[in-house]
């Protein structure tokens, strides 16, 4: 694969951009009393080798992405001027470039914006960007959803206010929200890294994972059809739900919040779990041939085992530990104030 090395100036960046604006302006009544809008279209096309990295940010905006069979990015930015007055929106827009600029195997999309911004005076830019499928991303919005899709290569998102989505990646993943849902689908091939600091997580239909991760500070997390050799799953305050997973390794925590957990029937028979909560019940679906030592406990509620198994070792109504079966599985589960119930 032919790399592409250095840095082009501005000029021979042009040579590849195909350029076109299209601008309105409108006088905005959305809470922004007294000030107008102008609104300009940037599109930029430049040739991008298979493997390549894009990298793209905004300080305000939201940036889509998409993988395609191309050979080339094509970018259509959004630029949103607010000011004092028509003419002063309009000029603040005009004078925002969208450039290219390279740095060995990585295209950055670069916006160069007027010096003289502030609370009446302000830019938005917004992307949406068709890359090579094969294409590793890095991005970043300080306030904006994220949106990332068809790709093969390793995916890099952040958002400081927003939500972030990825689906169809086939690589490593890490989606990450200060504040807003991150939701991930139809990802294999890599680790899996979603983070939020206040919204709900969701991942479904993973497979081939080696470590997937999925947390909230304060917010439900849910992983669903998913196949990983270890997943960790944790809320601050929110619900915690595994539906049909299979791995060797599985933890899940809440500090306040139910923790619900089911294993697909193909899940290994020594698989290793260890489940908590603060305040909640504990609902539990264990492989129908796992093995091992448990070890259950409540200070507030009731330990239940509804399937038919054998289990030595110390039984009470708030603690049962002992072990099922002959093997080298372990489940570890406890909690402050509710039940456990193991199926």
């Amino acid at each position: 694969m032919m790399r592409i090395r250095g840095f082009v100036t501005q000029a021979a960046v042009l040579a590849f951009v195909l350029l076109s604006v299209a601008g309105c302006i409108v006088i905005d009544g959305d809470g922004w009393s007294g000030q107008a809008k102008s609104e300009r279209t940037v599109e930029l096309q430049h040739p991008m080798q298979s493997g390549s990295t894009l990298a793209v940010s905004t300080a305000s905006g939201s940036i889509d992405v998409m993988g395609a069979d191309t050979d080339q990015v094509q970018v259509t930015a959004t630029i949103q001027a607010r000011a004092g007055t028509e003419q002063e929106a309009q000029e603040l827009a005009e004078q925002v470039e969208i450039r290219f600029q390279e740095a060995g195997d990585k295209l950055i999309v670069k916006a160069d914006r007027p010096n003289n911004l502030h609370w009446r005076r302000s830019i938005s830019i917004s992307y949406v960007i068709t890359v090579p499928r094969q294409t590793h991303v890095d991005c970043d919005s300080a306030s904006g959803s994220l949106k990332l899709r068809d790709l093969t290569g390793n995916v890099n998102a952040h958002t400081a206010s927003g939500s972030v989505a990825g689906a169809q990646i086939k690589g490593f993943v890490r989606l990450r929200s200060s504040s807003g849902s991150v939701h991930c689908e139809n990802v294999s091939g890599g680790d899996v890294d979603l983070d939020t600091a206040s919204g709900g997580v969701r991942l479904s239909d993973a497979s081939d994972v080696g470590t997937c991760r999925a947390h909230s500070s304060s917010g439900s997390v849910r992983v669903q059809h998913v196949q990983a050799d270890v997943i960790r799953m944790d809320s601050g305050s929110g619900g915690v739900t595994a539906e049909d997973v299979n791995c060797s390794h599985l933890n899940a925590r809440s500090g306040s919040g139910h923790v619900s957990v089911a294993f697909a029937p193909s899940a290994p028979n020594n698989v290793a779990v260890d489940l908590g909560t603060g305040s909640g019940g504990i609902n539990i679906t264990m492989p129908p041939t796992f093995a091992g030592r448990v070890d259950l406990s409540v200070a507030s509620g009731s330990v239940h085992i509804e399937q038919p198994v054998t289990v030595q070792g110390d039984i009470g109504k708030r603690h049962i530990s002992g072990t099922i079966g002959e093997g080298t599985g372990s489940l570890s589960a406890h909690t402050g104030s509710g039940s456990i119930d193991v199926r």
